[in-house]
């Protein structure tokens, strides 16, 4: 089983993530997307999420949208 912790605030601040085989991608790709953000801005885990959160909040969509994006095309489109 797969686990990662979510950075954030509110009640999923600290809060550790399990994902087994069978779950969707979607929180591997979260953390796909989190690692290329981070390498491709400089940016700490936190700064990350929070730029990929604004990103979702301001477009309307979820988060996970966002981060397929990210995968798919790059971090040219989330903002500055």
């Amino acid at each position: 089983m797969n686990e990662w912790s979510v950075p954030g605030e509110g009640a999923d601040e600290g809060r550790t993530c399990r994902r087994s085989p069978t779950s969707s991608g979607a929180g591997f790709d979260l953390a796909v997307a989190l690692d290329l953000v981070m390498l491709e801005r400089g940016l700490a885990a936190e700064e990350a999420y929070e730029l990929m959160r604004r990103d979702a909040e301001q477009s309307g969509r979820d988060l996970h949208s966002v981060a397929s994006d990210v995968i798919d095309l790059g971090t040219s489109r989330l903002s500055r």
